[in-house]
């Protein structure tokens, strides 16, 4: 089996291959490298956007390109990888920041009165409806009354919400 940082994309999946004779050293600074190109975005930061569960991830962000870290990865980021990525270490898939981003921005819609329109930025904060009733103690009417201005995003088929702009409409209200 060949050795290599195996690197997707949806329109051409590549495996970057490393020379004969390769050392942990070599991998985990062929890892490195990818991560210093933008393969930085885990799972759980996706998962802390959006707020979906581990299962949705892997469902839905299909069209972005991401990186595989292996066992033999592993190892060799263990020993020899850079301090300052180390929180990457452990995931066994790292997705592109330029892909996930225009993913996310080609599946993200701003919702009014007169349909739903492409969202041209997202909020770094977002909530759900369910989110913002368990963090402000009120039911979904109330929910949806005070909320009826606030821009409503959908991104991925999910309604969310910026998490800042509900923090000021819902305190405002009290």
């Amino acid at each position: 089996m060949k050795e290599g940082v195996y690197v997707h994309n949806t329109l051409s999946p590549e495996l970057i291959l490393l020379n004969q004779g390769i050392t942990h050293k070599d991998i985990a600074s062929s890892y490195d490298e990818a991560f210093e190109n933008g393969f930085n975005v885990t799972s759980k930061e996706i998962m802390d956007l959006l707020q979906v569960s581990s299962q949705w991830v892997p469902r839905h962000i299909t069209h972005v390109k991401f990186c595989v870290i292996n066992l033999v990865g592993k190892q060799a980021l263990r020993k020899h990888g850079r301090a300052n990525y180390k929180h990457l270490h452990r995931y066994n898939k790292v997705f592109h920041r330029d892909s996930f981003n225009g993913e996310l921005l080609r599946n993200s819609f701003i919702e009014d009165v007169h349909g739903l329109h492409p969202a041209k930025k997202i909020p770094q904060n977002l909530i759900s409806c369910a989110g913002a009733c368990y963090k402000y103690q009120i039911d979904r009417k109330t929910f949806y009354r005070r909320a009826q201005k606030a821009n409503k995003y959908i991104i991925f088929g999910l309604k969310r919400y910026s998490a800042r702009e509900i923090e000021h409409i819902l305190l405002d209200s009290f």
